[in-house]
């Protein structure tokens, strides 16, 4: 069964949950929270998306995101790779935190995104953590009922969709939290798994992702080239028949790369250099472990993706 499509394209809204591997916790004490807070912290004002809304629950998190200039796959690749590197060297723990591949909903912004950020505020009351949710202290539910709102959560653009005033606004969120509601957001219309809105919006999405990758359509001999270029080779040396770590490890990151941004199987990499799959599998399984163990290896990836952005 193949996959279901990422969206992705600067402005749209994204409700993310990411799971932790096998249902294991992601957060075993507070001060892993506050260091996923803390990540969460930089990479929004090195990505400058809008943060409207998180909460962090034992094995899961939950996120409202509103992309800019750099795509969703890449803040979370950043995000949850360094945040995992340091909770696995605090628990001497080591392999994937998170699951492989996280939910991402595109959301309709001006329909859905207050009942969005009700559910996800609403989760510890779910699970039974607490009897409301401006009772729970990993979400941002109380930054929205008055409280000081640290500057990488944007509460003024939910906000404004309240009211122009902040103080009305407020009390109208808790008006808003308490209201009876129509419909809860796990039965609002769903498209093909990834979007929730009414039709225009889902054909409109769906053609504005489609442009978007028709626009950005990475080969794997464009990866290859810039993986190579950054890792001192040339594309002749890669594509060699020799097994030297250095050409081994470049065709790995090539297929890491192809296979978790452009949805290209690893099998059409292994063609592209002429190299039996069941290798490249295996190398790019070890190069994953090193990008959880290293974050040198993380900030790599980055840089190849980014230097693949600006081409």
């Amino acid at each position: 069964m193949s996959r279901t499509p990422r969206l992705e394209f600067s402005g749209a809204v994204y409700h993310v949950i990411a799971r932790g591997n096998e249902q294991l916790d992601v957060f075993r004490d507070d001060s892993d929270r506050e260091l996923y807070l803390r990540r969460l912290a930089h990479y929004r004002d090195r990505f400058r998306f809008r943060l409207y809304a998180y909460c962090l629950m034992s094995n899961h998190v939950h996120l409202a995101v509103e992309t800019g200039p750099v795509p969703l796959s890449r803040i979370v690749l950043a995000l949850h790779g360094s945040y995992a590197q340091t909770f696995n060297q605090r628990h001497q723990r080591v392999g994937h935190l998170f699951q492989g591949r996280y939910k991402a909903l595109v959301v309709q912004k001006a329909s859905y995104l207050l009942e969005l950020v009700r559910y996800i505020h609403e989760n510890p009351v779910k699970a039974g953590l607490v009897s409301e949710p401006r009772l729970y202290r990993w979400s941002s539910d109380r930054f929205y009922r008055g409280a000081h709102a640290p500057d990488w959560l944007d509460t003024r653009g939910l906000l404004e969709l309240l009211g122009a005033d902040p103080g009305r606004a407020a009390r109208r969120y808790r008006n808003f939290m308490t209201s009876v509601r129509s419909e809860a957001y796990e039965s609002l219309k769903e498209v093909a798994h990834v979007v929730k809105g009414d039709e225009q919006f889902a054909r409109m999405t769906l053609e504005r992702a489609n442009q978007s990758e028709r626009r950005r359509p990475w080969s794997v001999e464009q990866i290859a080239r810039v993986v190579a270029d950054k890792t001192g080779l040339d594309l002749e040396e890669v594509m060699g028949r020799g097994s030297s770590p250095g050409r081994a490890r470049a065709r790995a990151m090539t297929g890491f790369v192809a296979r978790k941004h452009c949805s290209i199987p690893l099998t059409k990499v292994s063609e592209f250099f002429h190299r039996d799959g069941t290798t490249l599998v295996k190398d790019c399984r070890n190069l994953e472990a090193e990008i959880e163990s290293r974050r040198e290896v993380l900030d790599e990836v980055v840089s190849i993706v980014s230097e693949l952005d600006r081409r």
